[in-house]
């Protein structure tokens, strides 16, 4: 209390009270951290003008011009929510400082703020946390590495990695097993393999049911080495234990047959789409399940161009087949989330994808890469929209969007948790 305050009070009667409040000095601090003036803001519908302001690292408008500490002129630019990733791996593949930094640069420089990753080692994740999760960085969940049967994908693959190009140098061919994959072929298995699986504190679980329609057939073949998965009587108990544990359920589906299954045991989220690699056409009895089942579904059609030069036949008929499932899934009602499974790149690559295809409308597209993977990737938390009071996140864009989808990608300006990003930095 100010010295001239305390005056009155003794020497004056309270009716004089509020003149000694109007004598003291009062410095009144601006409500908001920033103002952004001049900005057309995505609605969820469309963009339109107003008075944005970041309070606290949350997003706030009001009619009126209110005083901040930082003024910025958006000069009659597009703001929309940030990007997300739904399905990659290249965070926790690896624990180098550079390469985190440069993958962690890139998808900043996309405008995507977060990410999902679907197979990753618990090992790598502990030793690159501190450059993940923060206001300058990317927002990263992991489910760490998933659970298959023997001889199941991804072993193979991590294998093969390893052989070629030297990857996870900490690990050899030996002890890549309940590593870089877990592998259960009976009930017994998979319950000693859930208790390594959460010791590496997944924040949701990984689980590989491919061609599961012909389970019998490949379980035993060496034919079939790295192209088989979970044995899909299994995956109802694998759902009740995750779930008990508050733990979601994302399952790699290759067929029509893999996502009915999966579906029907209660998973949450359809990691790739069918169509992703083959040419699938999904049923009408799927489409109507993954509508009443409500689970999230992720696109990852990009996996597709592997075959574009080795196979072309197959990836014709695999993009046929995208340019048929994509509009019935959406026109069912069923939000379907942008994800690559790029780990050269970002999830730009498939939006870029996407946008080619030529069966969305902008706005869907939109929708696909921002709220709805927002809300795949962080359940329940306040991001993907612009609403009154969720996370002071946003990319300022040269165009609309909604016009020309070339525009989702020409960004001036990106807002992560309230803090302007200096990408030179």
């Amino acid at each position: 209390m100010c010295r001239c305050l305390r005056r009155w009070l003794v020497y004056m009667p309270a009716v004089l009270l509020a003149v000694a409040l109007a004598s003291c000095t009062i410095t009144r601090q601006p409500a908001a951290d920033y103002r952004f003036d001049n900005g057309l803001w995505f609605n969820g519908e469309h963009f339109e003008a107003r008075n944005a302001y970041v309070v606290e690292g949350q997003l706030q408008y009001s009619e009126e011009l209110l005083p901040a500490t930082e003024i910025v002129d958006l000069g009659g630019q597009y703001v929309v929510p940030p990007y997300c990733e739904a399905h990659n791996h290249n965070f926790g593949g690896g624990a180098e400082a550079d390469s985190v930094r440069k993958t962690v640069n890139a998808y900043l420089k996309d405008g995507i703020f977060y990410a999902m990753m679907m197979g990753s080692f618990a090992y790598y994740r502990e030793r690159i946390a501190d450059q993940l999760n923060s206001p300058t960085s990317v927002d990263v969940v992991f489910a760490n590495n998933g659970l298959t049967g023997s001889g199941g994908h991804p072993r193979r693959l991590r294998e093969w990695l390893m052989e070629q190009y030297d990857r996870y140098p900490e690990y050899t061919e030996e002890t890549l097993p309940d590593a870089g994959y877990f592998e259960a072929d009976t009930l017994e298995e998979m319950r000693e393999k859930w208790s390594l699986i959460l010791a590496g504190q997944p924040d949701f679980i990984k689980v590989m049911v491919l061609y599961s329609e012909e389970y019998d057939l490949r379980k035993d073949d060496p034919a079939y080495y790295g192209s088989r998965g979970l044995d899909p009587d299994l995956l109802p108990t694998l759902v009740e234990w995750a779930h008990a544990e508050g733990l979601r359920i994302a399952v790699h589906v290759e067929t029509d047959f893999d996502m009915r299954v999966s579906l029907e045991a209660g998973a949450d989220i359809i990691a790739h789409i069918p169509s992703n690699s083959n040419p699938e056409i999904l049923s009408d009895e799927t489409i109507a399940l993954a509508k009443h089942a409500g689970a999230d579904l992720v696109t990852t059609f990009t996996v597709a161009n592997r075959y574009r030069i080795r196979s072309p036949e197959r990836y014709a008929t695999t993009i046929d087949a995208q340019r048929t499932n994509l509009p019935r899934l959406i026109e069912a009602g069923i939000p379907v989330a942008i994800g690559s499974d790029n780990t050269q790149g970002t999830s730009r690559s498939e939006a870029e994808h996407l946008a080619r295809l030529g069966v969305v409308d902008n706005l869907t597209l939109l929708h696909m890469w921002t709220d709805y993977c927002a809300q795949v990737v962080f359940p329940g938390r306040n991001i993907g929209r612009l609403d009154q009071g969720y996370e002071a996140s946003f990319l300022v864009l040269e165009g609309n969007p909604l016009v020309d989808f070339d525009n989702a990608y020409r960004i001036s300006l990106r807002v992560k948790d309230g803090r302007l990003l200096n990408l030179a930095h």
